[in-house]
């Protein structure tokens, strides 16, 4: 027996309604399956859904990161900034191979856009 595909992660979400918003509306996800306390983002692999939770404690750090794969991540970028997405780094070469941007979202789980290394620019990072 072999596991060979991630079918979807289920993140919490005490802030489940904007949480919801913001993956549908600001980064424009397709919505594939939803009720009142679920609700499941269709991307071009594995798919990404939340669960409502009505109660926890604030992340305190980032213990985990979603990475939504881009062609341009400078033009991604440029088109969430004027949504009003707030940014923690600016798009930059990445040393492990990848172009990245990243922000946080309603929940507090950080989202990265990653895409192809931007040419002509040094790489920046861990």
């Amino acid at each position: 027996m072999r596991l060979t595909k991630l079918s979807y992660v289920t993140l919490w979400a005490v802030h489940f309604d904007q949480v919801k918003a913001f993956y549908e509306e600001i980064l424009g996800l397709p919505v594939a399956q939803e009720n009142e306390n679920f609700v499941m983002f269709d991307t071009k692999g594995s798919r990404l859904a939340f669960h409502r939770l009505t109660k926890a404690l604030p992340l305190s750090r980032a213990t985990i990161e979603v990475h939504l794969e881009v062609n341009d991540v400078d033009e991604v970028y440029w088109s969430l900034k004027s949504k009003g997405v707030k940014f923690v780094d600016p798009p930059a070469n990445r040393p492990w191979g990848t172009r990245a941007a990243g922000f946080k979202d309603p929940e507090g789980y950080v989202v990265e856009i990653v895409g192809p290394l931007k040419p002509g620019e040094p790489s920046k990072g861990e």
